[in-house]
């Protein structure tokens, strides 16, 4: 396994992906579509409790890792680019699952409109998707403010919108899709209070070491600082989260 693979595995014992599927009007008969289905650890989750689960991906090695260890019988993996789907010729489908993946899509209506043409009528989609991942509290202003002003460019540059999360029940409604259940999600390694395991810290320390734009962004030095003192907070016994995961599920 490469070094993201054995991060994304890592991170499925906090996500508690039960909990959400539990949730999902999804029936023995269906046709699911899993996008951004990663290593395809949902995927497979899904699979239990539906005829038949397409997961789809942009990442090759994640694909290939998904058709190696979490292949079944009703599962088929395909890499293709989300923005892109409607070039496989898929059948309309009776579920859309997405955890993780719209925040990739700053403009995201032209993408949406898209999924769901893949829908059936009556269908249902459900969203997963994280709203501010930096607001753990106490931090220093001007940390904070750096962290706002790179989810701006982020957003402006149409890579990554860092708010997202809060956005989906409005892209859904605006698409006349009739929002069925949405919950604020509780999470182990990304939304909680308190003090951290060394594990989640580990994870986190991992997290920021990746993300080689932001620290283009702080400068080397001032993102060192900054990633001691986010990792520091995580350490407190006052340390506060204010990030939220927002789960929607809406019905076509």
């Amino acid at each position: 396994m490469t070094k993201i693979t054995v991060e994304y595995k890592r991170q499925l014992k906090w996500r508690n992906w039960q909990s959400y599927i539990n949730k999902l009007p999804i029936s023995q008969s269906e046709l699911i579509l899993d996008l951004g289905c990663g290593t395809g650890d949902v995927s497979s989750l899904l699979a239990k409790k539906a005829s038949k689960v397409i997961g789809i991906d942009f990442n090759k090695e994640l694909i290939e890792f998904a058709q190696i260890e979490n292949q079944q019988s009703n599962v088929q993996y395909i890499c293709k680019d989300l923005k892109k789907i409607d070039e496989i010729g898929l059948s309309k489908v009776d579920g859309i699952w997405s955890s993780f993946s719209v925040a990739y899509f700053p403009d995201f209506v032209p993408v949406l409109r898209e999924w769901l043409k893949l829908l059936k009528p009556n269908g249902w989609i459900a969203l997963v998707e994280v709203n501010d991942l930096f607001a753990h509290n106490p931090i220093d202003y001007e940390i904070r403010k750096t962290f706002n002003s790179y989810y701006e460019l982020q957003r402006q540059n149409n890579i990554y919108d860092f708010e997202m999360g809060k956005k989906l029940k409005n892209y859904l409604a605006n698409e006349n899709v009739k929002i069925e259940f949405e919950q604020n999600k509780q999470d182990k390694e990304l939304v909680f209070d308190g003090i951290a395991d060394y594990e989640i810290i580990d994870a986190w320390e991992n997290r920021l070491d990746r993300m080689n734009m932001l620290r283009d962004f702080f400068g080397d030095e001032r993102f060192a600082m900054a990633k001691q003192q986010f990792l520091e907070t995580l350490q407190l016994d006052n340390h506060k989260c204010e990030t939220q995961i927002n789960f929607i599920v809406g019905r076509k």
